[in-house]
């Protein structure tokens, strides 16, 4: 589950932040705070699909999703942003502050996965039940 969980989460949050332009229906962001408005509806559905895997599915699979969702977000930023320019979060200079905030976040996802699906492990391998 766990595996399965990390592939849904890499697709779902590659498909949040680099497709959604597609469904703007013909809106454009085109000043700061509207850039930074477009940002946080993509990072709401984010939080709403976590809520949803949270409720719907194993912790297993919920833990796989944070864990690839911060895989994502630090490696994606750091690598096509950053090393290669391909691309940014915006087209605006709040990208400057908004793509190490992201990096932040994403490691701090990765990690806390990670984390929590090892204690889960730990706890089962110890005959505990959550």
């Amino acid at each position: 589950m766990r595996i399965l969980g990390a592939v849904v989460g890499f697709f779902t949050v590659d498909f949040l932040f680099h497709i959604i332009d597609a469904l703007a229906f013909g809106l454009k962001a085109d000043t700061g705070p509207e850039r930074i408005g477009a940002v946080g509806i993509g990072i709401l559905i984010l939080l709403l699909l976590m809520t949803l895997f949270y409720r719907l599915f194993s912790k297993s699979f919920f833990h796989g999703f944070i864990v690839a969702t911060g895989l994502f977000l630090s490696f994606d930023i750091v690598v096509f942003h950053w090393v290669f320019q391909l691309h940014r979060i915006t087209s605006g200079p709040e990208a400057n502050w908004l793509e190490p905030l992201f990096v932040l976040g994403g490691t701090f996802l990765l990690l806390y996965g990670i984390k929590k699906e090892r204690s889960v492990r730990i706890l089962k391998d110890n005959g505990i039940s959550m």
